[in-house]
Formats: structure tokens, C-alpha cells, sequence
């Protein structure tokens, strides 16, 4: 491989086996060196063969240790518990060690994966508010296969427990970083919101995947999501990237959906995964019965969507 040479991205591609659009999210989420000539990017072969002895199309982090990824969203609705936990899931079915975070008051990961929030004895709360006591005491292992910490609304008065406090953006990166050296994965679903709860979690987080509802008002506030990872990158972790953002509940027949889908890829061109999560009823129903879709039914399209996932965001697609 000469050294010098520069290609272009639909080389890269080709070598990668991926599309452009894949590229350009390395790109963008700076897991693969560029320059920007023109309007084009250019890669070194000597940086993308750096790229590939790294781990192939795996996000860098630490070796040995769990990548940490948010799913965050200030909107609600838009899947961001449906698909922390389908994600989680599909993890684990490809051989991961998988952790979970329920940061969310309202406990719909806990709900989701056939967990009563009430008779949980300990949860996300105490873990973040007995910052040197043990959090492995919280963890518990869900049907699923998949283990989690699990929320409650006592989750609720976290924020102004912690909001005085010294360090108060740090308390889950103290809580994770006990943790990372047992698992390949941490999940960690937030809230509705860009509260203090939201911004631990993008503190202590290598990457972050936004789910986006395929309907207008979804899109008004991505904006203002893109800022807050944008602050909290230069403020408080220099590491934290976009990993990608999510098109959820997208339905093929409705002319308002392809708009919607189209919309956010000219905005955010390399940045939204080829992966798009149908609306269907199934992917309701799952959560009523405690299950993964990929359990509900494992030959659904919204299963095949999150196994797509799970080997992008794991390198192995």
C-alpha cells in the first residue's frame, strides 16, 4: 500500500465494503482520518490501514473496556427505550457482554425488559447517590439475558439531589467507569430532556445514537440536541462523538415519512444510518410482554433493523 496515496471516499467505500454514507460517518464521528479538499473528503491509505489494524469498522475507545453508548433524545416517543433495548439485546445474541442503564425516572427500560420498578430494592438512584459504594449491588440480569440496572420514580428527586453538589456532571462517569472492565457494551437509555440526568449521561459516554421519530416535530429540537453533545464535548468530554442518528417509526407508505427521511439526510449528510426502524405494531406489543421484538418475533423487519445495528455499532457489519 503506497504510503502516500490519497483516496477519494467512494474508494474507501469499496475497500471497506460499505457505502459512502457509512464513510462520511467515520468521518464525521472521527473514527477515520480526512481531509477536506473542496467539498470532498480525502483519505491517506496509510490512515486507513491504520483504520483497519485498529478493529476494522469498530469505534475506537479503550481496549478491554465497554463502549459506552447513549441513546438520547430530548423529545419523547421517538424509540429511544425500544431501541436501547432491542440494541442491548441484539448485543448480547452476537456474543457481547451487555449492561443497560435505565436513566429515565419514568422506568420504561425496566418496564420493557419485564421488570416491575416498584419491588426493585435497589436501583439507578442509589447507585448514583452512594458514589463509593458498590454499583454492581443494583445490577440484576433480565429475562432477555441481558443485565441492567434498573430506574424508579425515586429516580426523580435525583437531580436536585446532586444539582448542588461538586462535580455534579460526573456522578454516572465515577458509576461506569467501575464497571467498564466487565462488559463490551454499556447502554444508557436517558430521559426526555437535557437535564442534568442527560448531561451525566453524555459525560460519561464514548458515543451517542439519536433516535429520531420520521415526523416533523421530531426534527424542531435535534438542533438543540446537536449543541448540548456539541457543549458538552468541548466542556466536559472531549471524547464524545455522534455515532449516528437513528430514523425511528418510519412508515414506507406515507409520503410525510419519505419527506421526513429525506430531510434528515440532506441536513446531516454521513450522520443518519442507512438502518431505518419501521412503525409497527409489533414493536408495541413486544414491551407488553416483557420481550425483545427479537423474542416477539425474530424474523420481523424491526429485528433484522436492530441486528443491522447492533454489528454496525459493534464493527461486525
Amino acid at each position: 500500500m503506497a504510503m502516500s496515496a490519497l483516496l477519494n471516499t467512494q474508494q474507501v467505500a469499496e475497500i471497506l465494503g460499505v457505502d459512502v454514507k457509512t464513510v462520511l460517518r467515520y468521518v464525521n464521528a472521527k473514527r477515520l482520518k480526512a481531509s477536506r479538499l473542496g467539498r470532498e473528503y480525502r483519505i491517506l491509505e496509510s490512515d486507513l490501514e491504520v483504520f483497519l489494524n485498529n478493529g476494522s469498522t469498530a469505534p475506537a475507545h479503550v481496549r478491554g473496556q465497554a463502549l459506552v453508548s447513549v441513546l438520547a433524545n430530548q423529545k419523547g416517543g421517538v424509540g429511544k427505550t425500544t431501541s436501547t433495548f432491542n440494541l442491548g439485546v441484539a448485543l448480547q445474541r452476537l456474543g457481547y457482554r451487555v449492561l443497560m442503564i435505565d436513566l429515565d425516572p419514568q422506568g420504561g427500560l425496566t418496564i420493557s425488559a419485564g421488570v416491575n420498578p416498584a419491588h426493585q430494592q435497589v436501583t439507578i438512584y442509589d447507585a448514583l447517590t452512594d458514589e463509593d459504594g458498590d454499583p454492581r449491588r443494583a445490577i440484576i440480569r433480565t429475562h432477555s439475558g441481558v443485565d441492567m440496572i434498573p430506574a424508579n420514580i425515586d429516580l426523580s428527586a435525583a437531580e436536585l439531589n446532586l444539582a448542588g453538589q461538586l462535580g455534579r456532571e460526573y456522578f454516572l462517569k465515577t458509576l461506569v467507569t467501575k464497571l467498564r472492565a466487565e462488559y463490551d457494551h454499556i447502554l444508557i437509555d436517558c430521559p426526555p430532556s437535557l437535564g442534568l440526568l442527560s448531561i451525566n449521561a453524555l459525560t460519561a459516554a464514548d458515543q451517542v445514537i439519536v433516535p429520531v421519530q420520521c415526523e416533523f416535530l421530531a426534527l424542531r429540537g435535534l438542533a438543540l440536541l446537536m449543541d448540548s453533545i456539541e457543549r458538552t464535548r468541548r466542556k466536559l468530554n472531549p471524547s464524545i462523538r455522534l455515532a449516528g442518528i437513528l430514523p425511528t417509526m418510519y412508515d414506507s407508505r406515507t409520503l410525510h415519512s419519505n419527506e421526513v427521511l429525506q430531510d434528515l439526510r440532506t441536513r446531516f449528510p454521513g450522520r443518519v444510518y442507512d438502518i431505518v426502524v419501521k412503525d409497527t405494531v409489533r414493536i408495541k406489543e413486544s414491551p407488553a410482554a416483557g420481550m425483545s421484538i427479537l423474542d416477539y418475533d425474530s424474523e420481523h423487519d424491526v429485528a433484522l433493523a436492530y441486528r443491522a445495528l447492533a454489528k454496525e455499532v459493534s464493527g461486525h457489519g
